[in-house]
């Protein structure tokens, strides 16, 4: 199930007024392997949705959306490794304290997360096939091919890089300052439009794989398109 179309609920000193009248029914019937209990209000509610949700899903979740988690719980959520909910964390996608040396965030915020990268990823197909269509023409200018790289990598962060920064990062390897830009030039940008990127910005084949490789070993994602494409490409350039 999407969680686009879950729903959260605000618990309320009523609902939990009704809660405490529940749990004390069902402490009375503790031993027993039935109870009759008599639900109203946001208790009965939830219990009609949750018998929904058991016919039609093979697995829940019960938990307060105040629920503290690590990264590595986070990342079973967001069906993403930890080092990119550390990304995540980094860049203000995702709300985080410490907690000594460790990093945690609230269920609530990684199911809000969840959410907007779900619907992001609705619109996203759509979006890339209008904004990356090629030009009809024999060949796009340097700013046409630069417009297209910085719209998918800048997207989504509220910091840009330009162009030149972009270039010298792959160039030079010294990605620490733009790494999850990088790291996004890498894995969303179609590969063939990042050899063309490289390739008007003077980027040799080699360079642009060895910065690929570096961003790949420090955060974890990897584009397995683009790895073909410079597999075949860096032995010759």
């Amino acid at each position: 199930m999407a969680l686009s179309s879950a729903k959260f609920e605000t618990v309320s000193d009523g609902d939990r007024k009704q809660a405490e009248s529940v749990a004390r029914q069902l402490k009375a019937s503790s031993r027993r392997r039935s109870a009759t209990v008599k639900l109203d209000g946001l208790m009965l509610k939830l219990v009609r949705e949750l018998t929904d949700i058991v016919l039609r899903h093979p697995g829940i979740v019960i938990a307060p959306l105040h629920r503290e988690l690590s990264p590595d719980a986070a990342g079973k959520i967001l069906g993403v490794s930890r080092p990119l909910v550390v990304r995540r964390m980094d860049d203000g996608r995702l709300p985080f304290r410490y907690e000594g040396k460790h990093r945690r965030c609230k269920l609530r915020d990684v199911l809000k997360l969840k959410v907007a990268e779900e619907r992001q990823t609705s619109v996203r197909p759509h979006a890339e096939r209008v904004k990356a269509r090629p030009p009809h023409r024999q060949g796009a200018s340097v700013s046409e091919i630069n417009d297209l790289v910085l719209g998918t990598t800048n997207a989504p962060y509220r910091r840009s890089i330009r162009a030149k920064q972009l270039a010298d990062a792959l160039m030079s390897g010294a990605t620490s300052r733009w790494m999850v830009h990088v790291a996004t030039f890498f894995t969303d940008v179609r590969p063939q439009l990042v050899l063309k990127f490289a390739k008007l910005h003077g980027i040799p084949t080699c360079e642009l794989a060895s910065t690929y490789d570096e961003i790949k070993t420090m955060t974890g994602e990897a584009n397995p398109a683009l790895e073909t494409l410079l597999e075949r490409l860096a032995p010759i350039a």
